[in-house]
């Protein structure tokens, strides 16, 4: 009775799956190839268990043999943690490519809205200097003409700054 206990303890702890096994890496194409490769490792020994467990049902000389109530729950805790590890796998998966998509997008924008324009280091000396943009000079001669002075011409650009906006 006693040897039968330890059998199926020693059974049970390898059913749990192994912790999972976290590298620290940001590379998400390294951790999504070893999340393929675990999934794939998961699937493999579910298939070898079935066919394990189909080829032990065959050498019984019964000619119908029954599934125990154990075996039966063994075998469907093995093939739920399995697909429980499966979808987790798929999840993270998808997570790392969500991931992946949403910095991919914002490094694109980052490159689209970077400027590398160097400044012109060239004078361009053609042309009148252009020393003040708030009255033409066409304005500043009718200002003048109108018998206008600095003051009165600095007095009608500060009104203009402050209520041109309105």
């Amino acid at each position: 009775m006693e040897d039968k206990k330890t059998t199926t303890e020693t059974n049970v702890e390898t059913i749990v799956p192994p912790e999972k096994v976290t590298t620290p890496t940001d590379d998400a194409e390294a951790r999504i190839a070893a999340l393929e490769a675990e999934k794939a490792t998961l699937i493999q020994n579910e298939a070898n268990y079935k066919i394990a467990y189909l080829k032990e049902k065959s050498k019984n000389k019964d000619p119908d043999p029954e599934e125990t109530e154990e075996e039966r729950i063994r075998r469907i805790t093995r093939e739920e943690l399995s697909q429980t590890r499966i979808s987790q796998i798929d999840k993270e998966k998808e997570d790392l490519l969500k991931k992946t998509l949403q910095e991919n997008k914002e490094l694109k924008l980052a490159q689209l809205n970077k400027t590398d324009i160097p400044a012109s280091t060239t004078t361009h000396t053609e042309g009148p200097k252009v020393v003040d943009t708030l009255i033409t000079p066409d304005q500043m001669a009718a200002f003048k003409a109108k018998g206008w002075t600095e003051k009165d011409i600095e007095r009608y650009k500060k009104n203009l700054l402050r209520y041109a906006g309105r």
